[in-house]
């Protein structure tokens, strides 16, 4: 008899949805800058996260990068292999 996990194992390659995605970096961005990020705000492309700011929060978030992808990381840990950089 197969175990459940061997049953499993086919969706372990599965990523996040995009908008999971977006989510967890404006949840991350939102922390970070103290103020409210929507994920409209947020765009995915080539494993960068645009970020749709004001200059001074991008300047912040620029010097706070890895924090944020960390942050990002702990809600969503496949993150990690879809976002590479945060601009």
């Amino acid at each position: 008899m197969k175990s459940a996990g061997s049953f499993l194992s086919r969706f372990e390659k599965l990523t996040p949805p995009n908008d999971a995605l977006r989510r967890a970096v404006a949840k991350a961005a939102s922390t970070i800058l103290g103020k409210t990020v929507t994920k409209e705000q947020v765009r995915i492309q080539n494993r960068v996260a645009f970020i749709e700011t004001t200059s001074v929060a991008k300047n912040k978030l620029r010097l706070e990068r890895q924090e944020l992808l960390d942050l990002m990381c702990e809600s969503m840990p496949k993150a990690r292999d879809l976002v590479r950089d945060i601009r």
